[in-house]
């Protein structure tokens, strides 16, 4: 995430306060977003309603209770698997029916000295090796650190350190392997963005490993693009990678607008894309994907934050992610709470190619305390999306 202040750092949002937890399935007819679909010129808002969802979009697959948040990986046997940070421990959530309910299966990590979140985790496929990264805060110092498991997330070890410890911001860690096999993981970062003469920007670092072990330094640490004109805020965050085909990948981030609307720098979605297995980026393929409409009474253009992007059975990239636009009155503080913000949940796609992209539909309208959605196609078009309810129940929608 992206903070514009020292307090609420990894996004322009507090995180979730620990210990809480809700969730909803939603599962999504995805084939109506396939390539070479017109779209239109803009991005249009998400519907302006606070009622269930009408029939057609996403249905309900679990009403309610525990769940990974935002991250899900298959095991090896065929179970789905993610973590969720409890505050001062990391719980592992397993599913036998493909999402349709979930379990704890033990922890990660627990220790009341230190705080965790930013969980994702990433199967190796034809192994039973899994790896699960996140950030870490104890001391005044932030890192990122994965673990790993042997034996299809039974139990974890340690593996390494990324990054820190530092009193910048590094967090929100996301695994993602190249075609080649090497293991990557992509993050936000205040002290790569201070390194390099922007102190108070926040920018996306990636680092890897040739294969999956060893030091992360196989690539150095690569800058993933950024907003260079004069004067440009970068505060960017959150990132989920795709692989296009090959070693083209498409980065997907939340920012904040690089110059203010009605005197604020509101949550924008960016992606960016390589032609390289990360190693750099394609500045001209960088695109503001979705941003909110303005408000008309003050100005300010409202939020569009914590995207989750998948490719979808192998055409149309979609992504998820929270929205105050259909909120009543001007827009919540990018800076706010997340337990204060207003959030519904919507899902854009890309359309005739890679670099354009659908209006928004909605996901989910029915609450509007939402927070980090997390997309994963259990089967081909079959895309179900995990969405953290800050402590009360959400469902999910076909």
């Amino acid at each position: 995430m992206n903070s514009l202040s020292r307090t609420s750092r990894s996004s322009c949002r507090s995180h979730p306060r620990a210990g809480r937890w809700g969730w909803a399935l939603l599962l999504a007819p995805v084939l109506a977003c396939a390539p070479g679909e017109p779209s239109g010129d803009s991005p249009g808002p998400v519907a302006q309603v606070e009622e269930a969802l009408p029939s057609g979009g996403w249905s309900v697959l679990m009403a309610s209770g525990g769940a990974p948040i935002r991250s899900i990986t298959r095991r090896s046997d065929g179970w789905l698997i993610g973590g969720a940070s409890t505050g001062s421990g990391i719980t592992v959530w397993a599913s036998r029916d493909n999402g349709a309910s979930w379990f704890v299966h033990g922890s990660v990590a627990n220790n009341p000295n230190v705080q965790f979140g930013d969980v994702t985790m990433r199967a190796i496929p034809g192994t039973r090796t899994l790896f699960c990264a996140f950030r870490e805060f104890a001391g005044g110092q932030w890192r990122v650190t994965v673990t790993r498991s042997d034996n299809d997330g039974d139990s974890w070890v340690y593996d390494s350190t990324v990054v820190g410890p530092t009193s910048y911001f590094v967090g929100a860690p996301f695994l993602f392997q190249r075609a080649n096999g090497d293991l990557q993981v992509y993050y936000d970062s205040e002290l790569l963005a201070a390194q390099r003469g922007y102190p108070g920007h926040q920018w996306i670092a990636m680092q890897g490993r040739r294969g999956t072990t060893g030091a992360w330094t196989a690539y150095g640490t690569v800058a993933v693009s950024w907003d260079k004109r004069a004067g440009a805020l970068n505060r960017d965050g959150m990132p989920t990678v795709v692989q296009l085909g090959g070693d083209r990948l498409m980065a997907v981030i939340e920012g904040v607008e690089p110059f203010p609307t009605g005197g604020a720098h509101a949550n924008i979605i960016n992606a960016v894309q390589s032609w390289d297995g990360g190693k750099t980026w394609d500045e001209s393929l960088r695109r503001t994907i979705y941003q909110s409409r303005i408000d008309p009474g003050s100005g300010r253009r409202y939020n569009a934050y914590v995207p989750s992007a998948i490719r979808v059975g192998n055409g149309p990239v979609g992504v998820a992610f929270c929205t105050d636009e259909d909120k009543a009155g001007p827009p919540d503080a990018a800076s706010a709470p997340v337990d204060q913000r207003n959030c519904h949940v919507g899902y854009i796609s890309t359309t005739a190619n890679f670099e354009t992209w659908s209006g928004a539909s909605p996901v989910w309208t029915a609450t509007s305390r939402n927070y980090t959605p997390g997309l994963f196609e259990r089967a081909l078009n079959d895309v179900i999306v995990v969405i953290d309810g800050l402590g009360t129940s959400r469902v999910l929608r076909r």
